[in-house]
């Protein structure tokens, strides 16, 4: 019988962005990437920014098939004592410079003859990379010009005590056995991952795990997401698997900025340069907050919302909103972030590191211990701490959190759009009851990017109308289905005496958000489907949905 391997998961544990926290935007010990820049080399030597593209779009658009679903096999080896299997989807490099060129919003950049031929180079550069200058280079040749395979032998084949290739059973030799696992290769191409899953693998015997041909098995796990976007993915060469060359090190998550630096470097003029952000601090309580500005006008700021490492390279839109950050984790008073103001089109000044102390109070920070219409024995005081804390709602009044309003079709979409960080949005949906360029109108178009909204008919979204009980399960419902959640778990509606009121296109997404117990019965036997709901109500499901 085959031995199995269990997956063994030695990475450090990131901060999940769902967890209810008591401080919004920053995250000790973790980061993500919202927006992955890209940047080409003009004639003079500015770094000019092509495009700015938000994970969540590149997410939207492979669900769109406008980007290529194949899914990738990679086995490699790691400098621990272990392989590592890695599965991705996404784009070939020239593929990429493509895509991101056509997200261009300036018309000369998206037509300007950009090539990655001969001695160009493709640099990248991660989020935790050693310096802000310091990046990962390639030309074609060293990426497209080497044959690289995926190994599925690789695993049954490799003494994890050793650190060496064997044959369990005996019967070939060390030599015979890289041979054989040559030979039963398949070939793999270098590509840059908008979704993918990896681990790391020890031996433990017949108690765990999976049998050693892992192709497709995150696929079928359904464990690929975008967690980790970009992730620069590179298999192994024959030299390297010959000569037991660990590679891992070599595919890299979190690429935050992409620079294309032609051989012949493009006669692209220069918009002009982007101002160094500055920020401020106040501070209330237990907490700072900070707030970023740039002098250029239409710049996106980005900052570093892993705080304790502020040396990782700053990807987090600025929205506008204070940014909180505990003071515990700076005794001294002060704080180091980093940021950087970019802009399509134009040079920028590149990170700044910024060391902020505070310069006044806060004047009403924002919990639910502020409202008085949420007391703190209230069953919903939870709920509204988090959704305030995370600024997910925006108050009723100074002193009203409006726990009792209704909910209406505009405010939860707000609410997703905050929960997954307020991304970018460059395509604006036109409703003719939505003001473009408003921070609705990039809410409602983010969320309709991502499946989870569409219009009432007449060209309207209807942003003012109360949200019924059905329609906000099937927000959350193609919510997490967009996240790339179990969205099959049901529950049973027909326990309810008016369960079969649900509209047929709710019935799925209500049955799921009662199964996970996101929205239950009302303690009388009625789920009320067509019935509406108030603002505590949703920031309950959505404190639900959090510790989900």
């Amino acid at each position: 019988m085959k031995k199995r391997i269990l997956a063994i998961l030695l990475a450090l544990t990131i901060a999940a962005a769902l967890v209810p926290s008591a401080f919004a935007k920053t995250i000790p010990a973790g980061q993500t990437v919202g927006n992955v820049l890209f940047y080409v080399t003009n004639a003079k030597g500015e770094e000019i920014l092509i495009s700015q593209i938000p994970v969540s779009e590149m997410e939207a658009d492979m669900k769109a098939g406008k980007i290529d679903t194949t899914v990738h096999n990679y086995s490699l080896l790691d400098k621990f004592t272990t392989t590592l299997h890695q599965e991705g989807q996404g784009f070939t490099v020239p593929e990429f410079i493509a895509y991101a060129q056509g997200k261009s919003p300036v018309a000369n950049l998206k037509s300007a003859p950009l090539t990655w031929t001969g001695k160009s180079y493709i640099r990248f550069w991660e989020i935790d990379q050693g310096g802000f200058d310091d990046l990962d280079s390639y030309t074609y040749a060293d990426l497209y010009g080497t044959s690289r395979y995926n190994f599925p032998a690789l695993y049954e084949y490799w003494d994890y005590a050793k650190q060496d290739y064997y044959d369990p059973v005996g019967k070939m030799t060390r030599a015979q056995v890289i041979d054989y696992i040559f030979d039963h290769g398949e070939p793999e191409t270098f590509i840059l991952s908008v979704r993918a899953f990896s681990q790391r693998y020890m031996l433990t015997g017949e108690k765990y795990g999976t049998d050693y041909n892992m192709e497709n098995y995150w696929n079928i796990s359904g464990l690929l997401d975008n967690a980790r976007t970009m992730r620069v993915m590179k298999p192994m060469s024959k030299d390297e698997l010959y000569n037991k060359t660990p590679t891992a090190m070599d595919t890299r998550y979190w690429t935050s900025n992409i620079l294309l630096d032609m051989e012949k470097r493009p006669e692209i003029m220069s918009l002009g340069a982007v101002a160094a952000p500055t920020a401020t601090m106040t501070e209330a309580g237990d907490n700072y907050y900070i707030r970023f500005t740039s002098a250029t006008a239409g710049a996106t700021i980005l900052y570093n919302h892993n705080f304790v490492s502020p040396s990782y390279t700053p990807t987090s839109p600025y929205g506008g909103e204070a940014v909180v950050v505990p003071k515990e984790y700076f005794k001294s008073g002060t704080v180091t972030m980093t940021a950087r103001a970019v802009k399509e089109g134009y040079a920028d000044a590149g990170v700044v590191t910024l060391q902020l102390t505070a310069n006044g109070a806060e004047a009403n920070p924002e919990s639910a211990a502020s409202y008085t219409d949420v007391p703190e024995d209230n069953w919903a005081y939870k709920a509204v701490d988090y959704v305030m804390s995370k600024k997910l709602f925006d108050y009723e009044s100074k002193n009203t959190f409006g726990a009792s309003s209704p909910m209406t079709r505009a405010m939860l979409a707000v609410a997703l759009y905050r929960l997954e960080g307020s991304p970018s949005v460059t395509k604006f949906v036109d409703f003719a009851d939505v003001t473009k360029g408003t921070p609705l109108s990039a809410a409602v178009s983010w969320c309709n990017s991502a499946g989870i909204v569409f219009g009432v008919g007449e060209n309207k979204f209807a942003p003012d109308n109360n949200i019924t009980r059905e329609q906000i399960a099937t927000m959350f419902y193609r919510y997490a289905t967009y996240k790339n959640m179990n969205t099959a778990v049901r529950g049973d509606l027909s326990q309810f005496t008016d369960g079969a009121q649900t509209s047929d296109y709710a019935r799925d997404p209500l049955s799921w958000a009662n199964g996970m117990k996101l929205i239950n019965g009302n303690g009388n036997g009625t789920v009320s489907p067509q019935g509406t709901a108030t603002r505590a109500q949703v920031a309950q499901v959505l404190y639900n949905y959090a510790r989900m």
